[in-house]
Order: C-alpha cells, then sequence, then structure tokens
C-alpha cells in the first residue's frame, strides 16, 4: 500500500501506510434469532405493551412504529437529513480536489451496507434512525485479512455496548465492549467509530432525542381510552324507561301479592322482560308497550354534563410535539400558523436537524479515510450534504445570484483565479475562459459599475496592476 502522488495523481506503492488500521470484524449484532420472518405481531393493547418496557430506548423504538405522532416524526427526520450528498477527494497539502478516485469510491459506496443492498445512502439513514431512536450512531470498518480493500461497514446498536473506564497511556478514558454468551469484546481494538447524541458531561452513551415523548405518549393513550368511555358514556342517546311499580302490583295476582318473595321475584322477571324485548328491538322498530310502562325518548345524553374532548386533545397534543422535537406544521396541528411562520418553523427545524448530520458526517468521513488509506491514497475526504431547503424558489436564486456577484467581483479584484470562482459557484474543476472587458463592465456595484469597486478603494495603480496579471 502507499500514498497517493502529489505531483500526478497515482498510487504510490512502496511506502506502506496501514498503520492503526485494523482488520477483520470484532463487532456482533444484537440480533439472536438466525431466521427473520416477514410477519409483524400485531398489537392488540398499546398502552398496556408500551408499559412493558423497562428501556427507554426499546420503549421509543416501539412507539416509531406504532404510534402515528412518533411514526410521523421520525419520518419528517428521516426523509429531510439524507436529501443527497457529495464526496470530496482533496490533496493532503495543497487542497487542490483530486477527481481521480471518485469513481472509485461511488463503487466502494455502492456495495457497502450489503444486508439491504441501499449502499451509503442507506448506512446513513441507518446512522440517522440511530441517533434520533437509540442516542447515538456508531459503526465498525471491517477490513481483510491481506488489507487489500475493506470488507464492509456495519452499524452497531448503542445500546449494545457497554462502557467501562479504564486507563490507558496515564489517560483515564471510556472503553466500549460487546459482551456475548461467550466472550467480552474490546471495540477500541478494531476500526470503531461512535458519536453520541447530545451526550451528558463525561458520559460517552449519549442521550435519547425522543425519550421525552414517552411520558405524553403514555398519557395521550390513556386520555383516549377514558375519553372513549365518556364518550359512550354521554355521547349516544339513550331512552328513559319507567317501569309503573304500583300499577305491576295491583295487577299481579292475589297470591304473588300476598309473598313479599315472590312479588320481588315477580318485579324482577318483568323488569328482566321489558330489558329484553327493548335491547332486541331493530333501529326502525317502533315502541310497543302497556300503560305501566313509560318511555321517554327525549332524554337522552346530557349535554350540561359533557366534556370538551377538542381542548382536551389540544393540551396533550402541545406535549407530544414539544417531546417529539416538533412543530405544529410538521404535526397537521398547524390551524392558524401564516405561511411565514411556517417557513420560520422550517428553519428551525432544519437547524436542529443539521446537528445529527454532523455526527453522520465525521463517521462517513473516518469510513472514507480508512478505505482511502487501505488502496494507498493519502487524502482529506470532505463528505457534505444536500441542504435542506426551506427557502422558497425566488429566495434562493437570488442568493445564488449574490453569490455569483461576490465571486465575480473577488475574481476581478484579484483575491482568487477564476478557477476557484468557478469551483465554489458551478461546482466544475477548471473555468473555461476570463471575463472579457464587457463582461466585466456589466457587473453593477455601487451604482459605479464595477469600476466603482477601483473608485471606492482609492488607487487606480490597482486596476492597472490587475489587468496586467491577467
Amino acid at each position: 500500500m502507499g500514498i497517493l502522488s502529489r505531483k500526478k495523481g497515482t498510487k504510490n506503492r512502496d511506502a506502506p501506510q496501514t498503520e492503526g488500521i485494523h482488520v477483520g470484524r470484532l463487532s456482533g449484532t444484537s440480533n439472536m434469532s438466525s431466521i427473520l420472518s416477514p410477519y409483524r405481531s400485531r398489537s392488540a393493547n398499546l398502552l398496556e405493551e408500551l408499559r412493558m418496557f423497562r428501556d427507554e430506548g426499546d420503549a421509543v423504538e416501539f412507539c416509531s412504529k406504532k404510534i402515528p405522532d412518533v411514526a410521523k416524526a421520525l419520518w419528517n427526520m428521516m426523509r429531510l437529513l439524507n436529501l443527497g450528498n457529495k464526496m470530496e477527494f482533496t490533496e493532503i497539502n495543497t487542497g487542490e480536489p483530486i477527481k481521480a478516485i471518485e469513481s472509485e469510491w461511488r463503487e466502494f459506496a455502492s456495495r457497502i451496507n450489503s444486508i439491504s443492498s441501499s449502499g451509503l445512502d442507506g448506512l446513513i439513514d441507518q446512522f440517522h434512525r440511530s441517533a434520533i431512536l437509540r442516542g447515538g450512531q456508531g459503526c465498525e470498518v471491517v477490513v481483510l485479512e491481506d488489507m487489500s480493500d475493506v470488507e464492509d461497514v456495519y452499524p452497531i446498536k448503542p445500546q449494545s455496548i457497554r462502557w467501562q473506564s479504564e486507563v490507558r497511556g496515564n489517560k483515564k478514558v471510556w472503553i466500549p465492549y460487546q459482551y456475548s454468551m461467550t466472550q467480552k469484546v474490546d471495540l477500541s481494538q478494531g476500526n470503531f467509530f461512535y458519536v453520541p447524541t447530545d451526550p451528558d458531561i463525561d458520559d460517552p452513551r449519549g442521550n435519547l432525542m425522543l425519550s421525552p415523548a414517552l411520558q405524553s405518549v403514555d398519557y395521550q393513550l390513556q386520555s383516549y381510552i377514558d375519553m372513549a368511555s365518556v364518550l359512550r358514556r354521554q355521547g349516544y342517546p339513550r331512552n328513559d324507561v319507567e317501569l309503573d311499580r304500583e300499577s305491576l302490583i295491583k295487577t299481579a295476582p292475589s297470591s304473588i301479592r300476598n309473598d313479599s318473595q315472590k312479588l320481588k321475584r315477580y318485579l324482577e322477571e318483568y323488569f328482566e322482560w321489558v330489558k329484553k324485548l327493548l335491547r332486541g328491538l331493530e333501529p326502525t322498530d317502533d315502541f310497543i308497550h302497556y300503560d305501566d310502562t313509560k318511555i321517554n325518548t327525549s332524554q337522552g345524553s346530557n349535554p350540561s354534563r359533557s366534556m370538551d374532548i377538542r381542548a382536551f386533545s389540544e393540551m396533550t397534543d402541545i406535549q407530544v410535539m414539544n417531546g417529539l422535537m416538533q412543530l405544529s406544521v410538521f404535526s397537521n396541528r398547524n390551524t392558524g400558523v401564516t405561511e411565514t411562520w411556517g417557513t420560520v418553523q422550517f428553519q428551525i427545524f432544519c437547524a436542529g436537524l443539521a446537528s445529527l448530520q454532523r455526527g453522520s458526517k465525521r463517521l462517513v468521513e473516518s469510513i472514507a479515510r480508512i478505505w482511502a488509506r487501505v488502496h494507498g491514497y493519502q487524502v482529506v475526504p470532505r463528505f457534505s450534504y444536500t441542504v435542506m431547503d426551506w427557502n422558497s424558489e425566488e429566495m434562493r436564486m437570488s442568493v445564488k445570484l449574490m453569490e455569483q456577484k461576490l465571486y465575480a467581483v473577488a475574481q476581478l479584484m484579484g483575491w482568487v483565479d477564476e478557477n476557484a470562482g468557478a469551483q465554489k459557484v458551478m461546482g466544475v474543476e477548471k473555468a473555461t475562459g476570463k471575463p472579457s472587458e464587457s463582461v466585466r463592465a456589466s457587473f453593477s456595484v455601487g451604482g459605479d459599475g464595477i469600476d466603482g469597486v477601483y473608485k471606492h478603494s482609492g488607487d487606480k495603480s490597482n486596476r492597472n496592476k490587475n489587468n496586467a496579471g491577467r
């Protein structure tokens, strides 16, 4: 293995540069089953099953699959976190972009994460899902025994890691371990990388982003059960059936009237007979009864004692949204939100997700560094995401135009050359030419044209020097 020749952009096979890279796989999977069925069991009682989980991570992941609000929150984050990405390699000393190895990287990115055949994009999605639901994102880069290539990259569930404080090299550090039935594996002895989500001080595990939503979801589910009971009690119309006990006693046979026990059974049997008769009526049947039975159809639900379900739901909805780090425009609760405020909410939401992208960016760049060293390249990988676009099309194009003008002025002033401007503005490696005098005069700076740059600088000689240099 070797390093990349800084002048020719080719591999130098004479200088080994693989020190510190471990071969083989150390980490294991938390899935103990050797057979995965395509069937999923359905939960009959969500609240009861949710309360059975003792681990917060398991409870959060359960909610993300069963609770609509949590599933919606996860969907929103996952769809925005990876709108597209780009990997660039630059020369380690000069910082010049190197295009020669990008095709090799694309081939590698398409074959990793072989368990799902989703490549690097699928692996990044798993990183983000783990960061949201499990409090961190980690992986192991497995290198072949002969160090000829990277075998694969395996994401690791944070809950499968046990952290232990140890002293190594006269320094107290946290060491990640995985335990199985037969052994204890030190992940620090492999190509293991881990980025926690908002960790506490002196705690490498990270925090569960959606943990605050568990109590709110539990309360919401319990409220739904209670509200359903209230609706069945007060929301449905009822009939008030009145039995004239005095009339029944008068019409009863004398042998029954004079025996208190027989009279009691007689009244109870008549009561049950009327109840059974009414329950057997069809919705279109009419009431036909003797005068000792009175049916008051006007006495249905009692509106004076009904519950304001809407106000109750709004209260629980706010708690759930806050726990899920969601804003109203993303959770179908955008009543009264204007377009302007919706744009502001989108901007705030995207800024929060950018912190998760920084974690996965660090992981991907670590993977790329090992891949490059194994293949004999000494380069600096730079990974970037497509910016989450919360601007309108008009605003986005206006910003793009201002950026073009900025680099045009910088080029004409001699601050950058035409290639740097082409790379930043158009994303190409080299410019196709230099601006002509007519193009130079077409830019307006401060109302004085491009010459206004030199007028305001107070030194006309700078203009001549720059023109002579070009």
